[in-house]
């Protein structure tokens, strides 16, 4: 759920978890609410079992939604850089060379290669050239896509080349938080270190 009437939804009996995705998160989903204020009401809400997702990419992070009470946390950027993910090198590369202010909600790439996504499900992805020109200017962009095939074409080779000038790539803000050239256990032997941040600031905060 990305939103208040989501977790609405979310809440009825056929539901048996709830996963919290920020609008920092990467890929397709709502850009309304952040991760920690949609938990937090989700938290003030239900006993049901909660997964955060969006924008987290460290130890730390899953320190924070742990220690508010979700259930896991999930975590899809950081992964796609790790030495035994299928994509791209080219991919992998400008994930773990962006900024945590790299990324772009837009709807652009969607109307590009005529993906009827919902309306508001836009998706975060790496900033580039393609979303430089589109991203702020849809209504051109989908006259353009209406009247010829010239930026499908462009898109669809872009993505069979991973040209990420012209391609998206699908990436939360914790891109910005991701390096190239680490291996899946390396990267969850890294987050295992939330245990000890929770501990030290349990030690810090208790009450004398």
């Amino acid at each position: 759920m990305g939103n208040a009437a989501e977790l609405e939804r979310a809440l009825q009996s056929d539901i048996d978890v709830v996963i919290c995705r920020g609008s920092e998160g990467g890929g397709h989903g709502r850009n309304e609410v952040s991760t920690l204020p949609l938990l937090q009401l989700a938290l003030s809400t239900t006993e049901k079992p909660l997964i955060a997702a969006g924008g987290i990419g460290t130890k730390a992070g899953v320190a924070a939604v742990l220690g508010a009470g979700a259930s896991a946390a999930w975590i899809g950027t950081r992964f796609a850089t790790a030495t035994e993910s299928l994509s791209h090198p080219n991919i992998k590369q400008a994930i773990g060379s962006a900024g945590i202010d790299d990324t772009v909600y837009t709807r652009a790439f969607d109307i590009a290669q005529r993906i009827a996504w919902p309306v508001e499900y836009g998706g975060r992805a790496l900033q580039n050239d393609f979303s430089d020109t589109w991203a702020d200017d849809i209504e051109r962009l989908g006259t353009a896509v209406k009247e010829g095939g010239d930026i499908t074409r462009a898109v669809d080779e872009a993505r069979v080349k991973a040209d990420v000038s012209t391609a998206p790539v699908y990436a939360g803000q914790s891109a910005g938080l991701s390096t190239t050239g680490q291996s899946a256990a390396r990267i969850m032997a890294d987050l295992a270190g939330f245990r000890e941040l929770l501990n030290r600031a349990a030690g810090r905060w208790e009450s004398r």
